[in-house]
């Protein structure tokens, strides 16, 4: 474990991470700076978690920031209630299941899918959480819990499609972020204030994203892989069926091909047909004009 915490904490791997990775750093530098304040206002009696929760019977322009807050949000009839150690405690351990989350898991899932598709993920899962929020009886959405767990879920399908054994401990400890993440949920709602009932709908909404994400993303690959004859799914690459080929075997089945034109016309060839005569054109005219330089 202390080995992982070096790994992940490692200065020289925080830096390459900010370079290489700024949405997931970003999001945990406003997740700290927002839960400081918060912090701060409520230790002083002010109940500002309540301000920038999101909260359906009671709008206010702070709920934007609801994916940033981890202290439990008052219900309103509770405004005023001095601040809680126990509450505190909770939101600290909420606190650090989502920093260990985009610290673990945010990288593998920024560098599979790109910095605009994670931004994007972001941003629906932050809507999913809020719209499934809407349905229950408090209405209370607060938290990063819904990215945290999309990205630990999304970081193990990532490995799995690998098949990397390297990364077993880091696997191990996602895994038990991700289990840590669904008890808070649950000890919550059933034991702790109206508000943490959200939590709930966040590790629902998390993994629910992920999968369908993950599902979403490898058939568009293998629909870009069928209409460009190459590309990427996964971790497996697909190339040109003509590059494969000497010059001589690209001539004999154009030549096939040609037949076949002339047999039924252009509509006698299916797509990859199609795709294979244009290649095989283009190829050959460029070697036609390389031999004649």
């Amino acid at each position: 474990m202390s080995r992982l915490a070096a790994s992940i904490l490692k200065r020289d791997q925080i830096v390459e991470r900010m370079a290489a990775h700024p949405l997931t750093l970003s999001l945990g530098a406003v997740m700290v700076f927002a839960q400081a304040a918060i912090y701060v206002c409520e230790i002083a009696s002010f109940p500002f978690s309540s301000m920038l929760a999101l909260n359906w019977a009671n709008l206010n322009p702070g709920a934007i920031m609801f994916p940033f807050t981890h202290y439990a949000p008052l219900s309103p009839d509770e405004l005023g209630v001095p601040f809680s150690p126990f509450d505190f405690l909770v939101s600290v351990t909420l606190f650090l299941v989502c920093g260990m989350s985009l610290l673990s898991s945010g990288p593998v899932v920024e560098q599979y899918y790109g910095t605009r598709k994670t931004a994007a993920a972001f941003f629906v899962c932050m809507v999913g959480h809020a719209a499934v929020a809407s349905a229950l009886p408090d209405k209370f959405a607060f938290s990063t819990l819904a990215f945290a767990t999309f990205l630990i879920v999304t970081s193990l399908l990532v490995q799995l499609e690998r098949r990397e054994t390297r990364v077993e401990t880091q696997n191990d400890f996602r895994m038990a972020v991700l289990m840590a993440a669904l008890v808070l949920a649950a000890m919550g709602a059933a034991f702790l204030g109206k508000s943490y009932v959200s939590l709930l709908a966040a590790v629902a909404v998390g993994p629910a994203f992920a999968v369908l994400g993950f599902v979403l993303n490898w058939k568009l690959q293998m629909r870009a892989v069928r209409l460009n004859g190459q590309g990427k799914v996964g971790n497996l690459y697909f190339v040109e069926e003509i590059d494969l080929l000497t010059r001589h075997e690209v001539e004999e089945r154009m030549d096939r091909l040609l037949d076949k034109i002339a047999g039924g016309g252009m509509e006698s060839l299916d797509p990859d047909e199609q795709r294979f005569l244009k290649s095989a054109s283009r190829r050959l005219k460029h070697t036609e004009s390389d031999q004649s330089r």
